[in-house]
């Protein structure tokens, strides 16, 4: 009996630790104010890691940039990145395929990881830009 206990802990604990949601992930950045300069720079930095990327812009009015990414035509991605000189953030807009669930506020983990290399290559273009 007490065996039997454990090897169903056990299995519940994989089934959970191997699920591929997450809460849906967020990036809220201030650029240091030695790296700080006008809108145009933080724009430029943002357009040149979506691109390196994959993400294809889809509008920019000079403070919000649509964006989607499209992984093998079955995972879609749409993201806000509102900017200005000093801050960029970047927002879950939509999504298909990504198993998004409002209620729970989770999507597939993948989603935070591409979230995640698009705020590294950004404030690496940012820390570069003279």
């Amino acid at each position: 009996m007490k065996k039997t206990g454990i090897a169903l802990s056990l299995c519940t604990f994989l089934l959970i630790g191997c699920g591929t949601s997450a809460p849906v992930m967020s990036i809220s950045q201030t650029v240091a104010t030695q790296q700080a300069g006008d809108s145009m720079r933080t724009q430029s930095a943002i357009y040149e890691a979506l691109q390196g990327r994959g993400w294809q812009l889809q509008s920019d009015d000079g403070q919000k940039i649509i964006a989607r990414y499209n992984k093998h035509d079955r995972h879609l991605a749409v993201i806000q990145i509102d900017y200005s000189a000093y801050r960029y953030s970047i927002k879950h807009v939509s999504s298909q395929g990504l198993d998004y669930n409002v209620k729970r506020n989770s999507i597939h983990r993948n989603f935070n990881r591409w979230i995640k290399n698009l705020e590294m290559d950004i404030n690496t273009k940012l820390s570069f830009m003279p």
